[in-house]
């Protein structure tokens, strides 16, 4: 609902980022109690399950704003930036008012009662401090596990599109598509991969989804390089099915776990944030600046591997 620039001048960009500051004041915590709500109330077993249907909210949200915009892209160009992209944002509008609704009934954990009726368990009235200052290791950890899976997602539903659109002359339906089909998949696969994971283990399911990040990213890029419609979109849709399901499946689950119950939705949360933005801001930059270096998606592909190597190391400390 901002003026644009010709009518208030400075004051658009600057008020556009203030209020994407506040969204991400309002977003740090959002990811963490969330997870720890559903972990919280499952059977100790089981929490690798019910923590992954917390993730699913990633593919359907993707589903529903990849599907719009490639509706709103049927637009003509200019209809679609003056007013067109706008339609998204207030649509969401009723997830802002049915998110309000369910904060108003929320209550406590039993895992999280328990722990403040013992006597030796007061409350931290400083928790970011005391993860600062206690649970530096696990911090690095949480960040670490995050950046393998948030970078991998970034690049393939920001990265590749721009690289496909500008760089091979690619149409933005046919990748747009490609995501569409691996987000309405990961809807039952993430599930399956956190039930997988309270089976084999959380650290398992993260080196299967390393693993195959790192062996698919050239792969990836010479589908692109096909210009197949149905290679392209079959070809995303797999990278984000095997190489970020395995990985975001059990997330909700493996992060909160450690840390301990008085500090583990401030660890979690702060870690899952952090990562988002180094893992989810940096990698689609870095790949822009591989490929500007480079001429050529090569480059980049070592680049990523690169990346992932160094994120293995987290998880296989953990």
């Amino acid at each position: 609902m901002l003026p644009t620039y010709e009518k208030i001048g400075i004051w658009a960009p600057i008020a556009l980022v203030l209020l994407r500051v506040v969204q991400g004041i309002g977003i740090g915590g959002e990811w963490g109690g969330a997870a720890l709500m559903v972990i919280e109330h499952a059977p100790a077993k089981r929490r690798g399950f019910y923590g992954s249907l917390v993730q699913v909210g990633f593919p359907l949200g993707m589903l529903a704003s990849t599907g719009m915009i490639a509706w709103l892209s049927l637009m003509p160009d200019e209809d679609f930036l003056s007013w067109g992209w706008r339609v998204p944002f207030l649509l969401s509008i009723v997830l802002v008012a049915l998110g309000f609704y369910i904060r108003m009934k929320v209550v406590e954990s039993p895992v999280f009662e328990a722990s403040q009726e013992k006597s030796e368990a007061k409350e931290e009235k400083a928790p970011l401090l005391q993860i600062l200052a206690e649970h530096k290791k696990n911090l690095a950890l949480s960040i670490g596990l995050k950046v393998c899976e948030v970078a991998w997602v970034y690049i393939l539903t920001v990265f590749v599109i721009v690289y496909g659109v500008n760089t091979l002359g690619l149409s933005r339906e046919v990748i747009l598509n490609g995501v569409l089909l691996g987000a309405a998949l990961e809807i039952a696969f993430i599930p399956f991969f956190g039930w997988l994971s309270d089976k084999w283990g959380r650290r398992t399911l993260y080196y299967m989804g390393t693993v195959f990040v790192m062996l698919s990213v050239y792969p990836l890029f010479l589908c692109l390089e096909t210009r197949d419609p149905l290679i392209i979109m079959g070809a995303i849709a797999v990278c984000m099915v095997f190489g970020h399901g395995p990985m975001y499946g059990p997330q909700a689950a493996y992060l909160p776990e450690l840390f301990g119950t008085r500090v583990r939705y401030s660890g979690a949360s702060l870690g899952c944030q952090i990562a988002a933005g180094v893992g989810g801001g940096i990698a689609p930059m870095l790949a822009t600046w591989l490929l500007a270096l480079h001429g050529h998606y090569g480059g980049g592909h070592y680049g990523f591997c690169a990346l992932f190597h160094y994120s293995m190391g987290y998880v296989r400390k953990s």
